[in-house]
């Protein structure tokens, strides 16, 4: 018995048994199914070692990424920082109010209302409204990163394999992270936007008699919660 195995196109395989069949020998049928059944099976075998293969080195890499990520949370570190920022101005701006209109209601004008609009409206409106819009990325990007995380182990599901070590840890620990600065970023918001409120009500209030009407008038929108 001869058996042919060719794996560029059955091309080679068929002109041998071709020449086979001329000289006199005949197709064995059920070897041939069982050549096909084996070739099959293991093309079907190599085809599973990468599917897992792949989808273990993905869960790999998606877990190493949230578990970088939580290690470097830092609890809107920036938008507290801003708080601080904004406090201490507010502090100096109610130390310049107590020199009173001024001359010429300079003080009020070019000083107690700048501190209002230029200082402390700066802190809350450009500085923490920034930093704000990156704390709110950062909690989109680990949300990105957790589904990446649960689509790479349902992936491992998929191909038989179980899930990496830790992998749950890693997601629950990562949304708890998201929950606490969620929390710290809008106690901080509502914190900026009474300071915005406090620093123009004082060098509104600061305007009497013929400076009256002096100050900086209404405070501009305050930020808005993230999510």
């Amino acid at each position: 018995m001869i058996v042919i195995r060719d794996n560029n196109s059955q091309i080679y395989g068929q002109s041998v048994c071709s020449a086979l069949l001329q000289d006199g020998w005949t197709e064995d049928a059920a070897a041939e199914q069982t050549g096909q059944q084996k070739d099959q099976a293991t093309a079907q075998a190599s085809a599973l070692a990468s599917a897992r293969a792949s989808a273990q080195h993905d869960a790999e890499e998606a877990l190493a990424a949230l578990q970088n990520t939580n290690r470097s949370f830092t609890n809107a570190k920036t938008v507290r920082g801003d708080v601080t920022t904004a406090d201490a101005h507010l502090a100096e701006e109610r130390k310049d109010a107590k020199g009173g209109n001024g001359d010429g209601c300079y003080n009020v004008e070019a000083v107690v209302g700048y501190d209002a609009e230029s200082v402390v409206g700066y802190d809350v409106t450009s500085s923490a409204s920034y930093d704000v819009d990156q704390e709110q990325q950062g909690i989109d990007g680990i949300r990105t990163q957790i589904a990446t995380l649960q689509q790479a182990l349902a992936a491992l599901t998929e191909v038989g394999l179980p899930p990496v070590p830790g992998a749950d840890a890693a997601i629950s620990t990562a949304q708890a992270n998201n929950a606490t600065a969620i929390a710290t970023t809008n106690k901080a918001i509502d914190h900026l936007n009474g300071v915005l409120k406090t620093a123009y009500s004082i060098a509104n209030a600061l305007g009497t008699g013929d400076c009256a009407d002096s100050g900086p008038g209404e405070p501009p929108d305050g930020l808005s919660h993230i999510s």
